[in-house]
């Protein structure tokens, strides 16, 4: 069964019915998360932001993995032991380019496919979906400043993620021509939201709206 979770954004205190949703995701007490930055995060700011966020949730057990400067392949397997594996918001062009270099996305499809759960935020749960092409679109997109060709992610959902939506309709009416043209589906999600995919249902925590070139609606929580 697939679990996984996509968040816009790490805030604290932003959603509780978010939070004890991902909390409950976990069967034992004794959780660790193995989290992967989308580049090497050596004074470890971005990584300590996030354990924080999952110290306040009751999860203590966070591990660093690195895939860009400081990675060791003969450390790496280890993070499919964890109950979890983070990735994290940054460059999507990088952090894919880094996944392809190192071998894991085939990695990352079986330990999701083997029970894993996987928790994407911003570029991470872009990462979750058949295709990054959407990180590359709209007036805050990323750039693909390593000139990567190949644009296929984990494709773990049938849909496609924007993360930081600004809550307004011009922004899902760029979605809706996005969405025409490429024939897909794109959950639009504010910062403090997120989506749980947990077996077949997807679950809308906070202002997300899904835009389909077949048809359109939104949920607010």
């Amino acid at each position: 069964m697939t679990t996984l979770v996509l968040l816009s954004d790490l805030i604290f205190k932003s959603n509780d019915k978010l939070d004890q949703r991902i909390r409950s995701l976990f069967d034992s007490e004794q959780l660790s998360i193995g989290y992967i930055p989308s580049s090497s995060d050596p004074e470890r700011k971005y990584f300590e932001h996030t354990r924080s966020y999952y110290n306040q949730i009751g999860i203590d057990n966070i591990q660093y993995y690195d895939i860009d400067l400081e990675y060791e392949e003969s450390t790496f397997g280890s993070i499919f032991e964890c109950d979890a594996i983070h990735l994290s918001g940054g460059n999507t062009f990088y952090f894919l380019s880094l996944l392809q270099k190192r071998n894991v996305l085939g990695l990352l499809r079986s330990y999701v496919k083997s029970g894993g759960i996987l928790i994407g935020v911003s570029a991470g749960s872009i990462l979750t979906t058949p295709t990054i092409e959407i990180a590359g679109y709209g007036e805050d997109a990323d750039e693909n400043n390593v000139d990567l060709k190949d644009m296929q992610a984990l494709g773990l959902v049938d849909f496609e993620f924007a993360p930081h939506w600004d809550g307004s309709e011009d922004t899902l009416n760029l979605l809706r021509e996005y969405t025409r043209v490429n024939r897909t589906a794109v959950y639009a999600c504010q910062d403090g939201g997120g989506l749980v995919i947990d077996g077949e249902s997807v679950e809308l925590y906070g202002n997300v709206s899904l835009v389909d070139y077949r048809e359109s609606g939104s949920v607010d929580e």
